[in-house]
């Protein structure tokens, strides 16, 4: 697989444009790619599906978290694959493809973000924004070798960029070191001040990952020195969790995009048709109770982490599936590394992946997690510990 085929595989067609940045600041000389989900100045927002490219007016304005690292003198190359409307944890897209894992081309470079942590990881450019809603900023990062973070729920502005579920959804990025991601991360958060964390090992959510892998990511964590153990799922179990999770993101997608996706005539893969239709069953009051249990498990989560506690969690349950998996065996996948992604995605959490090794030459990461808002000090704890895990 040659290089131009893998950046190929990253950019969508119709959002070739580069825009440049200002001519100084922390960031000149820097390039970045968008996923497709973002809004900028006179292109079109595909969002991953023929109808939305084919139909929709090129965007008047850009989307605001891009803003800042334009004024910071960064270069904005070109847009990026998505899963089709964000649904996907494999950036599979039956209408464009897949993009190509650039550390392994025969496994599937992780989704949503699979264009933008291609982009990354393949060297095409220096970071790339993506969004997580379930993990698809996490679950990539991992599975191509690089960093990447999906921000406090509400800490970086999510005008001009397509909503999915947004009491979940948050802007993040990718990088191929800790360091530039922090410095992207000082455009909104600052710098945070020295402060030495507490290390909480999760010992249930080390319970998730598969054998040898469970094995390989409990000594990789080993090396990031004395941490605490704790049980992040609580009393409830993380299958409670999940099932918190679930009814949420899928009540948010109906409500978002029910009637664009139900429309007659409407252009969508199988798999995406499918969770439309699930996402319309989904009773109301399952919806309300999920809500309360939210709640619950996010003042748990709170008090573990207090304000300088950051949790370690390993970031999918498994390395990145083989291409073109059978669909039975991805649902499968789904939930396991769901269980895991569904902390902070339920908690409103910062979340950083650091790659932390490779099992038969295939990348995997762990993840820290800190609290609300904290974004600033988990960024700057994942440049410190980074070396540890290298």
């Amino acid at each position: 697989m040659t290089p131009a085929q893998i950046r190929a595989s990253a950019f969508v067609a119709h959002g070739d444009v580069r825009v440049e940045g200002a001519a100084e600041g922390q960031l000149a000389g820097l390039t970045f790619a968008v996923k497709d989900l973002f809004d900028v100045a006179g292109t079109v927002s595909g969002w991953g599906n023929p109808d939305r490219v084919e139909q929709t007016p090129p965007s008047a304005t850009t989307a605001s978290a891009l803003l800042p690292a334009l004024a910071a003198g960064a270069t904005m190359i070109g847009k990026t694959h998505t899963d089709e409307i964000a649904c996907g944890l494999f950036g599979e897209n039956p209408h464009y493809g897949a993009p190509i894992n650039p550390v392994v081309p025969d496994r599937v470079p992780g989704g949503s973000s699979s264009g933008s942590v291609v982009a990354v990881a393949g060297g095409f450019c220096d970071f790339a924004f993506g969004t997580d809603t379930g993990g698809s900023v996490r679950v990539p990062s991992s599975f191509c070798g690089v960093f990447g973070i999906r921000t406090s729920h509400g800490r970086v502005s999510t005008a001009g960029l397509m909503p999915m579920a947004p009491s979940i959804d948050t802007v993040g990025w990718f990088a191929r070191d800790a360091g530039l991601l922090r410095k992207v991360g000082s455009l909104f958060f600052g710098d945070a001040p020295a402060t030495t964390p507490r290390l909480l090992f999760a010992e249930d959510a080390f319970a998730i990952p598969v054998p040898p892998l469970q094995d390989v990511m409990r000594d990789a964590a080993a090396k990031l020195g004395p941490m605490q153990a704790v049980r992040a799922y609580g009393e409830w179990g993380h299958t409670w969790w999940l099932e918190t999770f679930k009814p949420l993101q899928l009540g948010e997608l109906w409500a978002t995009h029910g009637s664009w996706a139900t429309a007659p005539g409407r252009r969508l893969s199988p798999a995406v048709r499918d969770r439309i239709a699930l996402a319309s069953t989904v009773p109301q009051a399952d919806i309300a109770a999920a809500w309360v249990r939210r709640e619950t498990l996010s003042a748990h989560i709170r008090a573990l982490l207090g304000h300088d506690g950051i949790l370690v969690i390993p970031t999918a349950h498994d390395l990145p599936p083989l291409r073109d998996a059978p669909v039975s065996a991805q649902f499968a996948f789904r939930d396991n590394t769901l269980a895991l992604t569904c902390i902070a995605s339920l908690c409103r959490l910062p979340q950083v992946n650091v790659p932390a090794g490779t099992l038969d030459g295939i990348p995997f990461g762990l993840s820290l997690v800190a609290a609300p808002y904290q974004d600033a000090m988990l960024l700057a704890a994942a440049e410190a510990l980074a070396p540890a895990l290298a």
